[in-house]
């Protein structure tokens, strides 16, 4: 259950204007089937399935103690969620059991703010919402740092749903290895080395690797089975040719993700 909306606006149990009545799509997201028929068979075959969108409608009960107030928080509401003008809004909220998560979203359709007669200083809004990566995040960055002295390293994922990590590489190392044996999964470059003071970040979402300066390393890729993070602890090793001075680590960042609330 959702306590309160922090952010782009606060709503429900912090706010004196806007209470939180109703609210959609807080449970999974969205889901997509792959399926066909098959000939000379009763139903069709579903080989697998994937999580969509997330869209979110929440309805919004706007009051004040005056007509004139109520109108600037009416507008105070549209204004914060403008992503048609304003891009992406990050929507941050609190659970009655103490999870703060968040998502970045747009509108999905206009926002339903009518006027109903008699009533100056109390409505409803309705708005609905479109998050195009359907997991919710923690609101605190997790940061874990693996040395290449120890080798390995628990990287733990609190929350329920699987989340891909960026993970920076620092020097001075060379071919980098990083393994997550939990998934069996690696990434390695060969013939590449981290000098001390530089690193690389490898994107597992977006499957990409970058130097500090932002310039592409992936053609020294000679294994790029990009993992996630399993829910709970997940068990990574690193190593590579490790020089005698820089950091010579790997950090984990990662916020930990939830299907639903």
């Amino acid at each position: 259950m959702i306590a309160n909306i922090t952010a782009p606006i606060a709503i429900g149990q912090a706010s004196s204007y806007y209470t939180l009545t109703g609210a959609e799509g807080f449970g999974s997201g969205g889901v997509e089937v792959v399926k066909w028929d098959r000939p000379g068979f009763q139903g069709i075959k579903t080989p697998r399935a994937f999580w969509r969108e997330r869209i979110m409608r929440m309805v919004v009960n706007v009051r004040a103690d005056t007509s004139a107030l109520y109108e600037t928080k009416r507008r105070d509401l549209e204004e914060a969620f403008d992503t048609p003008r304003n891009g992406l809004t990050l929507l941050k909220f609190t659970t009655v059991s103490g999870l703060s998560l968040q998502s970045y979203c747009h509108l999905n359709s206009e926002i339903q703010s009518p006027f109903v007669t008699g009533e100056v200083t109390i409505g409803n809004f309705r708005i609905e919402l479109i998050a195009e990566d359907p997991i919710f995040y923690s609101q605190t960055l997790t940061e874990t740092d693996v040395t290449f002295a120890a080798g390995s390293g628990n990287i733990t994922n609190s929350g329920n749903s699987s989340v891909f990590p960026v993970v920076r590489v620092h020097g001075n190392v060379q071919n980098p290895v990083i393994t997550n044996n939990y998934l069996g999964r690696t990434v390695s470059l060969g013939g590449y080395t981290i000098g001390a003071g530089r690193y690389i970040d490898i994107d597992m979402l977006n499957e990409t690797i970058v130097d500090e300066t932002g310039v592409s390393v992936y053609s020294y890729v000679d294994q790029d089975d990009f993992f996630w993070l399993a829910k709970g602890s997940n068990t990574v090793t690193i190593s590579g040719t490790v020089g005698g001075s820089g950091y010579r680590k790997a950090t984990f960042s990662f916020r930990s993700g939830y299907l639903g609330v």
